[in-house]
Formats: C-alpha cells, structure tokens, sequence
C-alpha cells in the first residue's frame, strides 16, 4: 500500500530541514566510528548473469566469444567481454577473482566462491522453463552454498594435510561478504 504524499505535507519546514541535516551528517558520522579495519576473507556470490563468472558455462553450454577475451584474452565463461562489478569487489578487497562454483578444475576456493548463474531467477527449480523457471535459480544456488560448506568442513575435519587450511578454513566463512545481485 502506497503513503500517500498528503501525509508528509503537515511537516514543517523546520523539521524538514532538521532531517535532511541529520541525513548529511550521518555517513561522515558512521565512517568517523567505524576507524577499525574492516578485513574479510572470502567472499561468496550469488545472482545472475550480472555476476556469473561462468557457473552457466560450465552447467551447460560454453559461452561464445568475445566474452572474456579482452580483459582475460580468451573466452572466460562471462556474459561480459570484461570484469563484472564483482571483479571489482573482491579486487578492492585484496582477493582473487572468484571462481564459479561448478568450475571447479584446479580451482582455489580459500577465498570464496561464485554460484551466480546467467538467466537465474528466483522462481522455484520445479517450474517448467516455459513459465519461467530456471535449472540454477537462486534456491538451487543456495543449495550449492550449503554443499559447499558442509563439505569443507569434512574436509577440514579430516585432519592431516587438510588441517593447513585452518588458519582460513575455520574463518572462513564468519569473515565472509556473502552478495546476492538481484534475480527477477
């Protein structure tokens, strides 16, 4: 249900002013408080095609060049000839490019992963594709995450070779950035 615009009217002039003031000094406020680093380890994705460094490549057909080959000089599995934002993201924050998460050859995952998906939705994966559904919406993406994590910690509860990773694989994902780019 819609505010309509009369409600707001009766405010005067003052208090309108005072709230505008309020809202300007806020974010200078907010970075003066929070003067402590802010370090995350890993970061986990999920979206669409918006942020799909190649999970619908690797599920299903390859994407075509001239995707990727600019910037990665070879096709990358992106609907993008380039970096998505997501590239941007985990590079100001010191990290590698993702991985997707069905990529999975030879892939380091120690600093997250990416389970965005190009046409992802977030309809149910029981509806047809002719009403909409998609085979990796975003409940199915969560599904890997949940995977992923269960199966991490197995392996860091092995022991042995795998109990190097400790010193990220049990922060990992406390210290996380999890981004979910909006699926329609």
């Amino acid at each position: 249900m819609d505010i309509p615009l009369s409600y707001l009217l009766p405010l005067n002039f003052a208090i309108k002013m005072k709230l505008l003031h309020l809202l300007l000094l806020l974010p200078p406020l907010v970075i003066l408080v929070s003067s402590s680093p802010c370090y995350f380890s890993s970061v986990f994705n999920f979206g669409d095609s918006n942020s799909d460094t190649g999970e619908y490549s690797a599920a299903f057909d390859p994407v075509p060049p001239p995707y990727g080959e600019t910037f990665f000089g070879m096709p990358a599995g992106r609907y993008s000839d380039g970096r998505l934002i997501i590239d941007f993201i985990v590079k100001s924050l010191g990290l590698p490019y993702l991985s997707s998460y069905l990529d999975s050859l030879g892939t380091n995952f120690s600093h997250g992963a990416n389970f965005a998906t190009a046409s992802s939705t977030i309809i149910d994966e029981n509806v047809p594709l002719s009403q909409g559904g998609c085979p990796l919406s975003s409940g199915v993406q969560l599904k890997e995450f949940l995977q992923f994590k269960s199966r991490s910690q197995l392996v860091y509860s092995r022991g042995g070779r795998f109990q190097r990773i400790d010193a990220q694989g049990r922060i990992l994902f406390s210290s996380s950035i999890y981004d979910r780019h909006r699926t329609e």
